[in-house]
């Protein structure tokens, strides 16, 4: 088991190194004001948060995104509330080989904006903000191709998180009130596993052959 667990270690670890290798057929040339991305963040997608980012290409590898992020689930009787509204939106510089063979693509560094509110309930407790929570940071990720115009872009930011919150009791039919929470969080504020689609313009495009 402890070697199985060591030779996974080491396979994520080298997985980047790999992927800077990845060639993919007929990939353009960056030329800015061409491309922008389409995105999910197959994160929030597995815990039920439907979510979708577009990302622009502005000038030489530096891009501009924005994302929103929504769940509506609520099944009372069961006590279960997942009731979600979010936004983020950034700025990025990508850079490195990859960077400069293929948009959104490589290693990236950038700064983001973000903005929360939510209702979230199982059990018999839960949490739901009195003020939107609003957060900023910076980020840093990788991006490599894993088919024409397909991406994985993996990406975790740091920052600040703040905003108030009600916590919550349930029993059966009735909510009671815990507790308000100030809300100050310094460390990880933004973690993503993206699937991204680059959309291409139908001006000078070029490709490589």
């Amino acid at each position: 088991m402890r070697r199985l667990l060591l030779i996974i270690g080491i396979a994520l670890c080298a997985f980047p190194v790999f992927a800077q290798k990845t060639e993919v057929p007929y990939a353009s040339p960056l030329n800015n004001h061409s491309y922008v991305s389409i995105k999910t963040n197959l994160l929030y997608d597995a815990v039920l948060v439907p979510n979708l980012g577009v990302e622009v290409n502005v000038y030489d590898n530096w891009t501009v995104y924005g994302d929103l992020m929504y769940a509506g689930w609520h099944m009372p009787k069961r006590h279960f509330y997942w009731n979600l509204f979010g936004t983020q939106f950034g700025a990025r510089k990508y850079f490195g080989a990859q960077a400069a063979e293929r948009s959104f693509s490589g290693h990236h560094v950038g700064i983001y904006g973000q903005a929360l509110a939510y209702d979230l309930q199982a059990g018999n407790i839960g949490q739901q903000t009195v003020t939107i929570n609003m957060g900023a940071g910076v980020e840093y990720g990788y991006s490599f191709p894993v088919a024409l115009g397909l991406n994985i872009d993996v990406e975790i930011g740091f920052g600040y998180l703040t905003g108030k919150y009600f916590e919550y009791i349930v029993d059966e039919e009735h909510y009671t009130w815990r507790g308000t929470v100030n809300r100050a969080w310094i460390g990880p504020t933004k973690a993503s596993v993206s699937l991204v689609w680059l959309i291409k313009s139908k001006k000078n495009i070029k490709r490589n052959k």
